[in-house]
């Protein structure tokens, strides 16, 4: 027998199928929403919890929601106001809130078939002290505790031995991924201009969070490599496809305007306004796990490591020098 969730169970795990037929049955659709203005309620939540995705946490700890339903309906909303901006920053800090959020309520849950049926809809097992290999492998790479290095892991006939603690953190990192390779959704040009005002709303949460991470565009704490290739592009001297797309991630990552990087490369002969913006907002829509910021073992295999100084042999990245160069700016 199917398993039947409540209101407050799925408002805990939003992303489940469940939760469609729920919005579904109370006649709920992104166009009545549009269209309503009584349903401003649904988006104003979307952009709050937006707006809780991007504040720094000083405990991982989640409330339970006053009202459930539209809890559940300002998670889908909220998917899709950050699929509009289509910000790699916004959409990976989407899915971290969410994964958290979600993390939080599995510690908590006294419902052992509940439980079961969140690792199974999300294809993870559960229970059984291990998990494949390939699977580990994808799901840790992201996690920086050494007790997940594959190495420090016990590994036995292709399945890797993990702990109820382990289970429900790489739970977290399958939500998490998962909601990344989601987004952006594809969208009708029409569904971001009907909900224009609120997308405005988003761009300065995010934009203001960006700023908060990395503070205002300042050339002069770029690492040696982007400086390179970005006075290349103002000269208009010619930049490899690799150095194209190592310059427009990090632009784009420290905060700076889609517009301002389109017309970085205007200088360049045969310069095309067309065939440019459509790179350069190919390469910022990919999502947070898409397309980043090439590591500088990444930059130097391309040959784009240019100009190597004291301060580069302290960090592997390029987003890591800069940080550093900004925090030393303000002391």
């Amino acid at each position: 027998m199917r398993l039947q969730l409540g209101l407050q169970e799925l408002a805990h795990y939003p992303f489940l199928k469940e939760t469609q037929k729920i919005i579904a049955d109370r006649g709920l659709s992104i166009l009545s929403i549009t269209q309503n203005r009584e349903s401003r309620i649904y988006l104003e939540a979307a952009v709050n919890r937006i707006r809780e995705a991007t504040q720094i946490r000083d405990t991982q700890r989640y409330s339970e929601a006053e009202d459930a339903f539209l809890d559940i309906v300002s998670y889908g909303l909220a998917r899709i106001l950050i699929s509009c901006i289509k910000n790699r920053t916004g959409i990976g800090l989407l899915a971290r809130f969410e994964a958290d959020r979600a993390l939080y309520f599995v510690q908590l849950e006294q419902n052992s078939n509940l439980r079961n049926h969140l690792f199974r809809e999300l294809g993870m097992p559960s229970g059984g002290g291990s998990i494949p290999f390939i699977k580990y492998v994808e799901l840790s790479s992201t996690l920086r505790e050494e007790r997940f290095r594959l190495v420090n892991r016990d590994l036995w006939n292709g399945m890797v031995l993990v702990s109820h603690d382990d289970e429900v953190i790489l739970l977290r990192e399958r939500i998490r991924t998962l909601l990344i390779d989601q987004l952006p959704l594809d969208l009708p040009k029409t569904v971001c201009s009907d909900l224009e005002p609120y997308v405005k709303d988003v761009e300065n949460i995010i934009g203001e969070r960006i700023t908060l991470e990395y503070g205002d565009v300042d050339e002069a704490g770029f690492p040696p490599c982007i400086r390179a290739l970005y006075d290349a592009a103002g000269e208009g001297r010619p930049i490899s496809h690799s150095g194209r797309f190592a310059l427009t991630t990090f632009l784009h990552t420290i905060g700076m305007e889609t517009t301002g990087i389109i017309s970085l490369f205007s200088g360049g002969s045969g310069f095309d306004l067309e065939m440019t913006s459509y790179q350069v907002n190919h390469i910022i829509s990919q999502g947070d796990e898409g397309y980043t910021t090439p590591s500088c073992a990444t930059m130097r295999t391309h040959g784009i490591c240019i100009g190597k100084n004291k301060s580069c042999e302290q960090v592997n990245h390029p987003l890591s020098y800069y940080r550093r160069k900004k925090k030393s700016s303000k002391k």
